[in-house]
């Protein structure tokens, strides 16, 4: 099982993930953020995405904006940049008090679409509370953000689906440039008369505008040694693809 950080919000075919990141095991300011994504594309300065307090106490909050890249594992990379501008970077909200922040810009669109992260969180009261007996949580939301390519291409692909020691590789490969979601990948082991004698399931991710993810899920070896067909079914936010290989590798199997 792959190191995701990963909580899809369901419901539209582009929701976004959010990353609930805690430093401790107490308590936590509730925040709402809407939208959960933002797309900025040439038609647009900016955007704005909504901030809520829906806590019962004043808290202050940051907001920083991020590069975002990330291997083929996805695993992320952020770096601080200044592609993208916002305002405001503090914010201190009352309870139940919504404040917009809204985020733009400057540069003209690129070949390929341009993936960043904004990123809000609580800051440390000013006053200490009443001490308790454990630790503060803070809360920390990582929302995507788009900047649209001069043109967009929607192109996702299963470039690899093979049985090997004992693993079910899949390779995706994005061309396009835009990013598309998996939301879901299925893994099927067919034996010679195509019934199915295992499946194999993982929650997906973001495969950004030109980049690739890669799947291993490993496999029993008394059934490994009668699959002689892999059968994939990917469920993105543009569609479902299905891609079915026959078992080429004379030796497919670990010992």
């Amino acid at each position: 099982m792959r190191n995701r950080l990963l909580s899809w919000t369901g419901g539209l075919m582009c929701s976004a993930a959010l990353e609930w990141m805690a430093m401790g095991t107490v308590s936590a300011a509730e925040l709402d953020v809407s939208p959960v994504r933002l797309e900025l594309d040439s038609s647009a300065r900016g955007v704005v995405m909504n901030v809520r307090n829906k806590s019962s106490e004043s808290t202050r909050f940051q907001a920083s904006v991020y590069s975002w890249v990330q291997d083929e594992e996805g695993r992320m990379s952020l770096a601080p940049t200044q592609d993208l501008f916002f305002f405001p970077s503090m914010l201190t909200l009352e309870p139940g008090e919504s404040r917009p922040i809204r985020v733009g810009s400057s540069s003209a669109p690129q070949d390929t679409e341009r993936s960043f992260r904004i990123v809000v969180e609580e800051l440390p009261p000013l006053q200490p509370s009443t001490p308790t007996t454990g630790l503060n949580v803070l809360t920390r939301i990582s929302v995507p953000v788009f900047v649209a390519p001069k043109k967009k291409t929607v192109q996702g692909q299963i470039a690899e689906a093979v049985l090997r020691e004992s693993k079910f590789h899949v390779r995706v490969q994005n061309p396009g440039t835009v990013n598309f979601f998996i939301r879901n990948l299925r893994v099927r082991g067919l034996d010679a008369k195509g019934k199915r004698l295992v499946e194999k399931e993982e929650p997906g991710w973001y495969v950004l505008a030109g980049d690739a993810q890669v799947y291993a899920m490993e496999i029993a070896g008394k059934v490994c040694r009668k699959v002689r067909t892999v059968e994939v079914e990917m469920e993105t936010d543009q569609g479902v693809l299905r891609q079915t290989s026959p078992v080429e590798s004379p030796a497919p199997c670990a010992r």
